[in-house]
């Protein structure tokens, strides 16, 4: 992982961590190349900096076999624009939420238990008086990579491929 102002020292035991955090300073260190104490010392250093921001673990949403990993798009007027992130924010579906370029938009991921929640709460948003002129509630079908959320290339098998539905929630105000 390369990131500006990092030696490659820094840089090695970032991609040491990324790839399994759980592991102790003096594996790390062997790894690496370098004493557990200096390891230590580094990433102290780097988690003060900002750069490691702490550690976690991530639940694959995906291994619940009846759930719906989805995308909602959402254009709002710009002085309910912070409400509707906060809303959306509070809700325990949502696991992710971006401040979009373009007019007011906010992109947000998450995962619910199945059709008739993801339908109710697009229909909620509208309800809730938010000032969101338009919905766009996508579902995802398969994740391709995410880097971030350390979720694994998932390869459609050749005889569930064809099974899978296309869901998508278009509203307008």
């Amino acid at each position: 992982m390369y990131i500006e102002g990092l030696d490659e020292t820094d840089s090695r035991i970032l991609d040491v961590i990324e790839k399994n955090a759980r592991l102790t300073y003096k594996e790390i260190g062997d790894r690496v190349g370098i004493s557990r104490v200096s390891v230590k010392a580094r990433m102290q250093a780097m988690e003060e900096k900002g750069i490691i921001r702490g550690y976690e673990t991530v639940i694959n949403p995906t291994a619940e076999p009846t759930g719906i990993r989805f995308v909602l798009d959402l254009e709002c007027r710009p002085d309910t624009y912070e409400d509707a992130a906060e809303y959306l924010s509070r809700n325990k579906m949502i696991r992710q939420i971006y401040g979009m370029s373009g007019e007011c938009r906010i992109h947000a991921a998450g995962f619910a238990p199945n059709t008739r929640n993801l339908e109710n709460f697009a229909r909620t948003i509208y309800r809730e008086k938010l000032g969101v002129n338009r919905i766009s509630c996508h579902t995802v079908l398969s994740v391709l990579m995410d880097r971030d959320g350390g979720v694994e290339y998932e390869r459609n098998d050749k005889q569930g491929a064809g099974d899978k539905e296309s869901e998508h929630l278009e509203t307008e105000e």
